[in-house]
């Protein structure tokens, strides 16, 4: 019974924690030690493989180690906190279970927009933006930013909260660190250009793979807590139209439930690297989006997280997650 009440706590506490202070920027983060890491494999590795089927190897050598070792030392390190003390177990659970959920994050850097949008600030409002997407942000106005915001949020809400928290109650934070460690190879290595085409993919699958049900499920939490608003049927509906009408095949799903709820259409002609592209437009019936849509959207995002957080705490504990890996 202690064992459980330590794991679950912590699970409450890394929640609590993310909501309430997100990623504080100058603290010392893991995932940005990952990214150093994937950069030195990337570098490296164009040394020795020039030849697509060559970078392709590469890609799944690099993706086992980063993968790999983000799983085992969430292990080794919990394994050994448990062992030495309960308390310094819980502290380390903690800790790691917080630096996996990035929904505070993302919640901050989307406010950003919006106040410096709501100000007049639009100069800060692009740079916000350019922190959110790949996409131009330099000459956007109003409605492309609140755009560029309000898509980011809802795609990231799948691999940034939602995702992590599934792993979470399928495996504990080992499980949930391997998925965090994947997602990152695929944001630093999975574009569909030459460049990376071959060495980006393996990870690139291997995100898609994993983001599969948690991209759906997502949909699924967007819509239910649509419904507090008068507007489960309508995401339902844009869901069913929509939901393959982008470059990935997970993404859209909780873009099309979230354009539905909030009666936004998305998508639609951007620059990226000053090169027009014309994505799908998502919800084409619905208004574009403005500034003060975004405060709709961080509500609607709040609520769908509260719901998420309810489920998978309940599963980690009925599943007992925090024990698959560690003992």
């Amino acid at each position: 019974m202690e064992r459980v009440v330590l794991s679950t706590s912590a699970l409450a506490a890394a929640f609590i924690l993310d909501c309430l202070i997100g990623d504080p920027p100058r603290w010392p983060h893991p995932v940005r030690c990952l990214g150093t890491a994937v950069d030195f494999f990337d570098k490296g590795s164009r040394k020795f493989f020039n030849s697509p089927g060559g970078l392709k190897a590469a890609g799944l050598l690099i993706t086992v180690i980063i993968a790999g070792g983000a799983f085992s030392l969430s292990v080794i390190f919990l394994s050994t906190a448990y062992r030495v003390h309960p308390v310094g177990g819980w502290v380390v659970e903690v800790y790691l279970l917080f630096i996996l959920l990035a929904g505070g994050d993302l919640h901050r850097h989307v406010s950003k927009v919006s106040c410096y949008l709501r100000s007049g600030n639009r100069e800060k409002a692009r740079l916000g933006a350019a922190m959110l997407v790949s996409r131009d942000t330099g000459s956007m106005d109003e409605k492309g930013l609140s755009r560029a915001a309000l898509e980011s949020l809802f795609e990231n809400s799948a691999d940034g909260l939602i995702a992590p928290l599934f792993f979470i109650a399928l495996g504990g934070a080992p499980l949930a660190a391997f998925y965090k460690a994947v997602n990152t190879l695929d944001s630093m290595l999975g574009y569909r250009n030459k460049e990376y085409a071959s060495l980006g993919f393996f990870p690139a699958r291997l995100d898609d793979l994993l983001s599969y049900i948690p991209s759906r499920i997502t949909a699924l939490f967007i819509l239910l807590a649509g419904s507090l608003q008068g507007g489960f049927l309508r995401g339902l509906k844009v869901l069913a139209a929509d939901y393959n009408k982008h470059d990935s095949p997970n993404s859209a799903w909780p873009e099309a439930a979230a354009a539905g709820v909030l009666a936004l259409k998305f998508g639609g002609p951007d620059y990226y690297r000053g090169h027009l592209i014309k994505r799908p437009v998502i919800n084409a019936d619905g208004k574009e989006p403005a500034a003060k849509d975004i405060a709709r959207g961080l509500i609607l995002f709040w609520i769908t997280s509260l719901l998420a957080f309810v489920l998978f705490f309940y599963l980690y504990y009925r599943f007992e997650a925090w024990e698959v890996f560690i003992f």
